[in-house]
C-alpha cells in the first residue's frame, strides 16, 4: 500500500503545479465522499424517489375512501316567465313557479359495504410502496458499488504506474552500472543495448498506466456528476485484505432476506394477491348511508317547501355485465400466479448469484496468497541476480529477466489486492448491503 505521507505529498505537488500553470487544481476526494456524491447526484435515484412519492400519494388517497363524503350542489334557473294561477276572487293569484328558481343541496355519504374492500385496496397500495422502496434501495446499492469499483480501478491504475516508475528507477541503476562495466571492458555494447530496449518498454508501460489512470479518474468524475474535464485527486484506501463477513450459506440466507430483488418480488406477490380480492369485490353490492339537506332559494313548483332533508340507505348492485367481472377476476388470479412464480424464480436466482459471488471472493482471497508468494520469490531472485551482476557474474539478459519477473509479480500483487476489494464489495452488494470502504482496523484473514 502507498504510504499516506507520499499520497499527501503527491496531491500537494500536483495542486501547486496546477496553480502555477493557471489550471484548476484537482478535487481531492475519498472513497466515502465519492459514494456520497454519486448517491446524491444520480438521476435514476431521483426518479425512484418520485416513484415512491407517487405510491405514497396513492395510498393516502385510497385511505380517504373510508371517510364520509360531503358534496354540495347549487342551481339557479331563470325561466321565460313565472307561472301564476288565479284561484278566484276569494283567494286571488297564487304563484305556482317563480320566474327565478334555485336550490342548494348538501349530501353526506358514508360507505358501508366497501369498508373491507377499501382496507384491502390500501394494503395493495402499501405493497406497491414497499416494492418502490425496495427498487430504490437496490439502485442505491448498485450506484454505490459501481462508484467504488471505478474508484478502486483508478487507484489500481495509479499504483501500477508507480510500480512501473519503481521498475524504471531500478533499471536506470542497472544501466548506470552496466555503463561502468562496459568502460571496464567487462560487458559488451550489446549488453547495454539490451537494457536500453527494456527501458523503452518500461517507458511505454508507464505511459499506458498513466493514461489508464487518467481515464479511470474521468469515468469516476462522470459517475459523480462532475463536469467534463474535472480532475480528481484520489485519497488512497487501506488495501489490507478484509475478512469475508459471511460463510457461503450465511451469504445465501442473507441475500434471500435482504436483496432488493427478493423484496420487490415479495411486495409484487402480496400486491397481486390483494388485487384478486379487490377485483372480486365487484360481485357484491355497494351499500352506503346517505343524508341530504336541500334549501330552495325560491318557489320551484306549487306545493314544495323551502327546506327539506332526508336520511336513508342506498344499494347499488350490478347484476349483469356479460361476464366482465368474471374475466377481470380470472386476469387478477393469473397475475397473482405469475407473481408467485416470479418470486420463486428470483429467490432461486439470488441464491445461485450469492454462491457465485462468495466463491469469486474466496478465489480472489486465495489469489492474494499466491501472488504474495510469487512476489517474495521474485524479490529474492532479483536480489540475487543484482548481486551477481554487480560482481560481473551474470549477463544483462539475466538481469532483465529478473527485473521483468519482479515488475510482473509487483503488478500481479497490486491487481490481486485491488481486485479482492472489488470482489469483497461485490459480495456485499449481492447480499443486499451498501458497499463501503473496508474498516481500517478490520483484521486480515
Amino acid at each position: 500500500m502507498i504510504r499516506p505521507g507520499l499520497v499527501i505529498a503527491l496531491v500537494a505537488g500536483t495542486a501547486a503545479l496546477a496553480a502555477a500553470s493557471g489550471a484548476r487544481p484537482p478535487r481531492t476526494i475519498t472513497l466515502a465522499q465519492a459514494i456520497d456524491a454519486a448517491l446524491g447526484n444520480n438521476p435514476q435515484l431521483a426518479i425512484a424517489g418520485e416513484t415512491i412519492a407517487a405510491a405514497d400519494a396513492r395510498t393516502a388517497a385510497d385511505q380517504t375512501l373510508r371517510l364520509p363524503l360531503l358534496s354540495a350542489r347549487a342551481s339557479l334557473l331563470v325561466w321565460n316567465r313565472a307561472i301564476v294561477a288565479n284561484l278566484g276572487p276569494d283567494i286571488g293569484d297564487i304563484t305556482i313557479r317563480d320566474r327565478v328558481t334555485g336550490t342548494v343541496d348538501l349530501t353526506v355519504t358514508q360507505p358501508i359495504s366497501g369498508a373491507l374492500v377499501i382496507g384491502t385496496l390500501i394494503e395493495r397500495d402499501r405493497a406497491a410502496v414497499d416494492a418502490s422502496r425496495a427498487q430504490r434501495d437496490g439502485l442505491r446499492i448498485d450506484v454505490a458499488y459501481h462508484t467504488a469499483e471505478a474508484y478502486i480501478d483508478a487507484l489500481q491504475a495509479r499504483t501500477l504506474g508507480e510500480v512501473a516508475r519503481a521498475s524504471l528507477t531500478q533499471l536506470d541503476a542497472d544501466l548506470r552500472h552496466a555503463q561502468l562495466l562496459l568502460e571496464a571492458g567487462t560487458l559488451q555494447r550489446v549488453d547495454v543495448l539490451r537494457l536500453d530496449v527494456e527501458r523503452a518498454k518500461l517507458e511505454q508501460q508507464l505511459l499506458q498506466a498513466d493514461t489508464a489512470a487518467l481515464g479511470a479518474r474521468r469515468r469516476l468524475a462522470l459517475l459523480l456528476g462532475l463536469g467534463d474535464g474535472a480532475e480528481l485527486a484520489l485519497v488512497d484506501i487501506d488495501t489490507t485484505p478484509p475478512a469475508l463477513a459471511w460463510s457461503e450459506d450465511d451469504a445465501v440466507a442473507r441475500a434471500r432476506r435482504d436483496r432488493a430483488d427478493v423484496r420487490v418480488a415479495d411486495a409484487n406477490r402480496r400486491g397481486a394477491e390483494l388485487g384478486v380480492a379487490v377485483t372480486r369485490s365487484g360481485y357484491f353490492p355497494s351499500v352506503s348511508l346517505v343524508g341530504a339537506y336541500s334549501h330552495a332559494l325560491s318557489i320551484a313548483s306549487f306545493g314544495t317547501t323551502t327546506d327539506s332533508a332526508y336520511v336513508g340507505v342506498t344499494l347499488d348492485w350490478n347484476l349483469w355485465d356479460w361476464g366482465k367481472r368474471r374475466a377481470d377476476v380470472a386476469g387478477a388470479e393469473a397475475t397473482s400466479r405469475q407473481a408467485r412464480l416470479s418470486q420463486t424464480a428470483v429467490t432461486d436466482q439470488v441464491a445461485v448469484d450469492a454462491r457465485a459471488r462468495w466463491q469469486a471472493a474466496r478465489t480472489a482471497l486465495a489469489t492474494l496468497q499466491v501472488s504474495a508468494r510469487g512476489l517474495a520469490a521474485a524479490v529474492e531472485a532479483q536480489r540475487l541476480q543484482a548481486a551477481r551482476f554487480a560482481q560481473g557474474a551474470v549477463t544483462t539478459t539475466d538481469v532483465i529477466d529478473a527485473e521483468a519477473a519482479l515488475a510482473g509479480a509487483h503488478a500481479q500483487a497490486v491487481i490481486a489486492r485491488y481486485q479482492y476489494l472489488v470482489a469483497w464489495m461485490a459480495l456485499s452488494r449481492e447480499v443486499g448491503v451498501l458497499p463501503t470502504a473496508p474498516s481500517a482496523n478490520q483484521e486480515s484473514p
